[in-house]
């Protein structure tokens, strides 16, 4: 300073002393707030920067729209959120075909989750995290507790039993009670035999309101379809919400040791069957609501073996390992259609489905997007390769070409498709899968179907028919720049409209 300066600032405080030490008092608390803010910021960019502050690993999954930014410093994102089915993309997913080679370890977290704690009759609040020791330690987790170790449930976690998975997937649900009239829950069974071209779908189906069905339809090469409706009461006990264990009508469903027992005892009908899954052969349950509709979906068997029997009055059948598929779908479906097909060989499996609700709203609707799953089988290119799930692509086309008159439908001739194509994409990876049409069945819709005659006497034409497709795939792709291509039977569902 100049001698000039100081000698007005001396001046200026013997002439106002309080003044002049409130506004260097002033300047000084902002100086020091200045100097804070900067240390707090300096100290939030390492943060940003340290894995470890978050749970340790190389790599952190997050759900979808999380700010990791944001997350590091505990903002409103980080509040309650959960990635559903983190079993599946543990074991399936991280550790499987695909990414298993590359990932040491994964340890799943539940991090800072507020609990309520009953202690001595007090109900008090604290934060929890948990997480999984024997994963912790071998991911080398911040929040790994030493010389823990893994409880039967962890390890029911890690690899359950066969048996475990399938009652996990399996389930029933309870309905709602604003839509329980229209409430639909169902188990679908189909399979191929190759060896004589004989292939059939079983349905076991619960409606609403102690109403329930079950569904055959019976095809072999050069005989006409046995298809066969038994409607049947569904009573107190029938349905298991904790288990793969259902009974509907002369209809029965059990997980027996992880496998699937099924069996029908009817006059009409009498069917013994079993279903073996393949390992890591499945897809775990989703469930969408919205505009008052709900739809779930599980596909506990993308690809299994079937032995045992049919019988009907026109039809007996004998399986003999032969490809099999089981799903599992409940909600409300009312003005619900779909476009939906899997293919299975013996190098691997695909899927792929979307859901439609005609009249409803975009933003309200509950219809899916299209996605195509793939799975792969085990690999034996110069190494051993697990197989299991491979990847979702999001479906950018479906196409149905090759149209030729197919089945009649309440007097009129449908048009049915020769070939159906469906390209995915995810990222850089692409995958195909062609099928070639060799057979088709059609029916009415069930809310298609006239509820009576009309007025005039006259029958209707229902507007739309339901088509089952059969028919065999080639599935052809790259992922992660490696060449995908098996090929296999196949199975595809949609709806074409019924001229009038």
């Amino acid at each position: 300073m100049t001698r000039l300066a100081w000698f007005l600032a001396w001046r200026s405080l013997w002439d106002r002393p309080v003044r002049t030490l409130l506004l260097l008092g002033g300047y000084g608390i902002g100086v020091a707030v200045m100097i804070a803010l900067l240390s707090v910021g300096e100290a939030l960019l390492a943060q940003a920067r340290d894995r470890d502050l978050v749970a340790g690993g190389d790599l952190v999954l997050l759900p979808e729209g999380v700010d990791p930014a944001v997350l590091k410093v505990n903002g409103v994102t980080d509040l309650d959120f959960t990635i559903q089915q983190a079993e599946f993309i543990v074991r399936e997913v991280l550790n499987g075909p695909r990414f298993g080679p590359e990932v040491a370890a994964v340890a799943p977290q539940i991090d800072a989750r507020q609990v309520y704690v009953r202690s001595r009759g007090e109900v008090r609040a604290a934060i929890a995290s948990a997480g999984i020791p024997s994963l912790d330690q071998a991911a080398h987790a911040t929040g790994a507790v030493a010389g823990a170790s893994d409880t039967g449930a962890d390890r029911a976690w890690i690899a359950p039993a066969g048996a475990a998975v399938l009652d996990r997937l399996d389930r029933f649900h309870e309905p709602p009670a604003a839509v329980s009239r229209a409430w639909a829950e169902w188990d679908y069974f189909n399979f191929v035999d190759p060896a004589t071209g004989a292939y059939g779908y079983l349905t076991i189906l619960a409606g609403g309101e102690g109403r329930g069905a079950v569904l055959l339809r019976l095809r072999r090469p050069g005989h006409p379809a046995d298809d066969l409706v038994l409607r049947a009461a569904i009573h107190r006990g029938d349905l298991s919400f904790t288990s793969a264990s259902q009974r509907v009508g002369p209809a029965r469903v059990w997980n027996d040791a992880g496998r699937y027992r099924i069996t029908v005892s009817a006059p009409e009908v009498h069917a013994d069957l079993r279903l073996a899954p393949d390992p890591r052969s499945y897809l775990p349950p989703a469930e969408v609501a919205g505009g008052g509709g709900v739809s779930g979906y599980v596909v506990p068997v993308v690809h299994g073996w079937m032995d045992g029997q049919i019988r009907t009055a026109h039809t007996a059948l004998q399986l003999a390992h032969v490809p099999a598929y089981h799903d599992h779908n409940w909600g409300t479906w009312g003005g619900v259609t779909w476009e939906w097909g899997e293919a299975a060989g013996a190098g691997g499996a695909a899927l792929y489905g979307g859901l439609h609700v005609a009249g409803m709203d975009a933003a309200a609707s509950i219809g899916r997007p299209p996605v195509l799953f793939v799975w792969e089988a085990e690999r034996h290119d110069g190494r051993t390769a697990p197989g299991g799930f491979l990847g979702a692509f999001a479906v950018q086309a479906i196409h149905y070409t090759a149209w030729h008159p197919g089945p009649v439908v309440s007097g009129r001739r449908v048009s049915v498709p020769g070939a159906i194509t469906v390209e995915g994409e995810a990222g850089p990876d692409r995958m195909r899968l062609e099928i070639r049409v060799r057979d088709a069945l059609a029916s009415v819709p069930a809310e298609a179907s006239p509820a009576g005659p009309p007025p005039d006497g006259r029958s209707q034409t229902p507007r739309v028919a339901f088509l089952q497709l059969r028919g065999n795939a080639q599935v052809r792709g790259t992922v992660d720049g490696r060449s995908v291509a098996f090929s296999g039977n196949a199975a595809a569902e949609t709806f074409v409209p019924v001229e009038r």
